[in-house]
């Protein structure tokens, strides 16, 4: 190892050992943007867990509608989403994009591999939304509204993962560029929100068998963690 290449590598170290998030923990507006995630997050961990679970009361009929695959799927959704918290916490902008990305995916599959496996082999993403689109969990008016929605997330993220514009670029050009927070962490925070909100949505409204049977506290959290026309609409009030 030359000695440029051993003074780099000693500030990276340097910088790893330093290395803190206090910038965000600290700073009262940018905790106020994580807390709007994680109480989106915590609503979705709960209901996976109740989905999941061999303690929770739906667990063997959530398999049997939806299988080991849309186990597996759905608990991916809920890893994506922590990794996507994360992500935004060091401004990774791009790899946030790409994750949410990633958490849309498994949960299309999650709700459609039963029906549609051939979803499971698709490498373009249009497929894979036309696969689900067919399947009984997104044919009903919550979930074609749902899928119709979350299309357009989709959308909005590829602007992060594809540069399409300046506006998109983050100019990091070192490992010490991290953590950066800007408008563009309040911007994927609030696509965040809007996207684990449709992912409740979908599962409350178009299960409600299993959904009525949830521990009542979990019901709690995941109604707040919806919008108000979103709760109305998924309980049947306004039908």
């Amino acid at each position: 190892m030359n000695i440029s290449a051993r003074q780099d590598f000693g500030e990276f170290v340097a910088f790893i050992n330093t290395f803190s998030l206090n910038e965000v923990a600290g700073n009262p507006e940018k905790v106020a943007v994580i807390r709007q995630a994680h109480a989106q997050f915590l609503a979705l961990l709960t209901a996976a867990g109740e989905l999941l679970s061999d303690s929770g009361s739906v667990q063997h009929d959530f398999s049997g509608s939806y299988g080991d695959t849309g186990e597996r799927y759905l608990g991916e959704v809920v890893s994506d989403c922590s990794e996507f918290i994360m992500c935004v916490l060091l401004g990774m902008y791009r790899s946030a994009g790409g994750t949410l990305r990633s958490a849309i995916e498994s949960y299309l599959k999650a709700f459609s591999a039963m029906e549609q496996p051939l979803i499971l082999q698709r490498t373009s993403v249009p497929e894979v939304f036309n696969d689900a689109t067919g399947v009984g969990f997104f044919s009903s008016r919550i979930g074609k509204s749902v899928i119709a929605d979350l299309k357009g997330i989709y959308g909005e993220l590829n602007a992060y993962v594809h540069t399409v514009s300046p506006d998109y670029m983050f100019g990091a050009l070192a490992v010490g560029s991290f953590p950066s927070w800007s408008d563009k962490s309040i911007e994927l925070v609030k696509i965040f929100v809007r996207a684990v909100r449709l992912f409740l949505y979908g599962v409350v409204g178009t299960r409600r068998d299993l959904y009525d049977r949830f521990d009542h506290r979990n019901k709690v959290i995941s109604n707040r963690a919806m919008t108000r026309w979103q709760r109305r609409s998924a309980m049947g009030v306004d039908d």
